[in-house]
């Protein structure tokens, strides 16, 4: 099912100051997502040719890639400070709160053909299943975190079950994840609280990632040039998710090389992780989950 919904959900850069209505909060909440039109025409070509001037040997694979970009090794220079894109903060900024702090910044990247698939999923992927608490799952628990999908080029790959967030498996769900909390098969049923997303260049999805989702679109019929990230508020405590990025890598001579405001984002990034050096233990499982589930680049 495509969502059509816009004139509810996505408002056009001249007539908005990217600033939610309590409708629009009241949305997200319970449906577990939010799309929001946010890069104009101009953004777009500048980021698109940031992104082929890098390069990547990894545009020519067969297979949907996902670059880190922030990374020294990944670095894709002038698509980076696409994270503090001022539309993107004031969205995340009514979602979350105040001081909000990247975490994740990928680069999905596929040309027209791949075959793309995921398994239905909630973003629990790296958590051992004993430490998996039900609570999460409930319309009390503050979940301090949000994804984003901004695409470069038409995009129909997102899948969510809307409202998912906020309970427990249903018994349709429940019979193709079987006795796990975490993946389904990649050829599993299509769901039928499923909705596909279906975004335009420059449009954005912002979700709850424990809403279930999943990556799927099947043969590519366009290039995928998707940019994902990952934010979380300074503000609460953070939840299961924050730890994504390899903040191992980012020197003094690494974050003197970048433009400023990507600079102070990623200062603020390793600020916040010293804060919570809890989190150390899920960062090392999703590096090693990413690395053996997904293929990464």
């Amino acid at each position: 099912m495509f969502v059509n919904d816009r004139d509810m959900q996505v408002n056009s850069l001249a007539t908005s100051s990217i600033v939610l209505s309590a409708q629009e909060r009241s949305s997200f909440r319970k449906q577990g997502y939010l799309v929001r039109k946010l890069l104009d025409e101009a953004d777009i070509c500048r980021y698109l040719a940031a992104i082929e001037k890098s390069h990547h040997d990894d545009f020519a694979a067969q297979r949907m890639s996902n670059i880190q970009f922030l990374q020294p090794g990944k670095a894709i220079r002038g698509l980076q400070n696409i994270i503090c894109q001022q539309g993107l903060m004031h969205v995340c900024q009514d979602l979350l709160g105040e001081s909000v702090i990247v975490d994740g910044a990928s680069l999905f990247y596929a040309q027209a053909g791949v075959d793309y698939r995921q398994g239905w999923h909630r973003d629990v992927l790296q958590v051992p299943d004993e430490e998996i608490d039900q609570h999460w799952f409930s319309k009390d628990y503050h979940y301090n975190y949000v994804q984003v999908n901004i695409p470069l080029t038409i995009d129909g790959c997102l899948w969510i079950v809307p409202g998912s967030q906020h309970r427990q498996l249903n018994r349709e769900e429940r019979t193709v994840f079987g006795d796990t909390e975490k993946m389904t098969t990649v050829d599993a049923q299509k769901l039928a609280g499923g909705r596909q997303i279906l975004l335009q260049a420059g449009e954005a999805v912002f979700y709850n990632n424990y809403a279930v989702h999943r990556g799927w679109g099947g043969v590519l019929e366009h290039k995928r040039i998707t940019v994902h990230l990952g934010f979380h508020s300074a503000c609460y405590p953070p939840t299961l998710h924050f730890g994504v990025l390899d903040h191992t890598e980012y020197t003094p001579g690494y974050l003197a090389s970048l433009e400023p405001a990507v600079r102070e984002a990623l200062r603020a990034h390793l600020d916040e992780r010293a804060r919570h050096p809890e989190v150390d233990a899920y960062h090392a499982s999703h590096q090693a989950f990413i690395k053996k589930e997904f293929k990464t680049t």
